[in-house]
């Protein structure tokens, strides 16, 4: 199971992440609900933790914009007491529970076991495929009675095609549902291997071939084991089954282009996904590292901000980039020499410059010491472009000496 967890708040994010993960779930974090919304955009999730009181787009607005646009996606929103109006408009507006703060993990954790049954439509929580049960319960798999012991993410693999039995998963369906944002993406060799050692342990309790692969396209349960009902097969009259050679051909061209789209389709969504889990993760690299990163475009006049920059400025990420006007407001006076000297003039003239100087927070008013480096960006006859560059905050190392204030070192 891949739960989304969305809060502002660190320390609750890290609590419930933890006991989440202790029970083999997969999770993803995002702490504003327009971060959460693109990821609900760029993969799949069984269900959606979240607070009602987010940045950017609060709970309740983003369990109706789910149902709007017909994600059927689980929800749970916290709230922050019992009986407020709060878990009155959370349910009327899509979300499926609600639990009240401090959160308690029993309580959590059979709010979700309940939606994931509700989301599965099975009166029982046992997955059964042939001979083979898993209880999430329990987080036990059985296969002809006995017990297999599993590691984390073989767990997670059975679980996935129980809760998907006559689905086919690639490689990197499997790796989007199975591994956080925050790991590396597995390797198809890595995914290969789990397969194998859940094919042995089966094998080692007499099951053969309970998981079967398709090459070129990933992996299923095997049909011969399926539980459900058989359906007696008809066979239509002869003059059903003839087609004239026409329609035949124009049948072949739009399966052959609709397999053609469905390929592009699929490979277009691989892209994507790669490209969101990098943004997240030099997202998450910045933040980390206290980098902010900006960019104008000389002839469109465009000033483009990474979310890292707004907040070492102390500036709400949400609102339009500073103007070079504005820019100036947020240096400290003292220092406006110093961004003449060794950042303007060198930016104008088209070279690289870097200097150290103050800057004064918009929401706090603390000052902090900056490096500022950057350049211009050439198209193909030379011509100056764009300007770029980079903000680091480093304030501990002029604090403590390390680094001058201006011209600075390279760090």
């Amino acid at each position: 199971m891949k739960i989304l967890l969305v809060s502002p708040d660190p320390s609750l994010r890290s609590t419930l992440h933890r006991i989440l993960s202790r029970h083999s779930l997969i999770v993803d974090g995002a702490t504003d609900g327009e971060d959460a919304w693109e990821l609900t955009q760029a993969y799949v999730y069984d269900a959606i933790l979240l607070e009602a009181a987010l940045p950017k787009l609060d709970g309740i607005n983003f369990c109706r914009r789910l149902r709007d646009v017909g994600n059927p996606v689980l929800s749970l929103l916290i709230v922050e007491s019992p009986g407020s109006d709060t878990c009155i408009q959370g349910l009327e507006n899509g979300a499926d529970a609600w639990l009240s703060k401090p959160v308690q993990e029993p309580e959590l954790m059979a709010q979700l076991l309940a939606l994931s049954r509700r989301g599965a439509r099975r009166a029982s929580p046992v997955l059964v495929w042939g001979p083979l049960q898993l209880a999430p319960t329990a987080r036990q798999v059985t296969c002809q009675g006995q017990v297999l012991k599993l590691n984390r993410k073989e767990y997670q693999l059975l679980n996935l095609f129980l809760n998907h039995p006559r689905q086919m998963f690639s490689h990197s369906e499997i790796g989007d549902r199975l591994w956080a944002l925050d790991e590396q993406l597995p390797t198809d060799a890595t995914i290969k291997s789990h397969i194998r050692s859940i094919r042995r342990k089966l094998e080692q309790v007499s099951t053969q071939n309970l998981i079967q692969t398709h090459y070129g396209q990933g992996y299923c349960l095997n049909p011969v084991y399926d539980p459900g009902p058989k359906l007696p097969k008809t066979v239509p009259p002869t003059s059903e089954l003839m087609m004239d050679s026409i329609t035949a051909n124009i049948w072949q061209e739009l399966m052959t282009a609709n397999f053609l789209l469905q390929q592009e389709l699929e490979q277009r969504r691989q892209v994507e996904i790669k490209l969101r889990r990098s943004e997240m993760m030099l997202s998450s690299a910045q933040r980390v590292a206290q980098i902010g990163c900006w960019e104008v475009d000389l002839q469109s006049q465009q000033i483009y901000w990474t979310d890292e920059l707004f907040l070492i400025h102390g500036l709400a990420p949400n609102r339009p980039a500073p103007s070079p006007e504005e820019v100036l407001t947020l240096i400290h006076p003292d220092d406006l020499q110093i961004h003449e000297k060794l950042i303007r003039t060198p930016a104008l003239r088209g070279e690289a410059f870097e200097a150290n100087l103050r800057i004064v927070r918009v929401n706090d008013g603390e000052i902090r010491y900056i490096n500022a480096r950057g350049g211009p960006i050439l198209d193909n006859l030379g011509k100056m472009i764009k300007l770029t560059g980079t903000i680091f905050d480093v304030t501990q190392w002029i604090v403590d000496g390390s680094l001058p204030l201006g011209k600075s070192k390279v760090i």
